[in-house]
């Protein structure tokens, strides 16, 4: 009788790929639906971009588009 407990190895791979595809899921929503929205939230509105002259740009909130 094999031992109920060892691990296969085929499952793990299978256990971490899922967990990495879900982390990376729910990291997408957070920054896509969550962050955002809310940061523009407590800024009541305002909300702004500022580009560097190498072309980057930096999404400020509130207070920080009037510097």
């Amino acid at each position: 009788m094999e031992n109920q407990w060892t691990a296969r190895p085929l499952k793990v791979v299978q256990g971490v790929v899922i967990l990495s595809l879900v982390i990376v899921v729910l990291a997408f929503i957070y920054g896509k639906f969550i962050h955002h929205p809310l940061r523009v939230w407590v800024a009541d509105g305002e909300w702004c971009v500022r580009f560097s002259p190498d072309g980057s740009g930096k999404v400020l909130y509130g207070s920080e588009c009037d510097r």
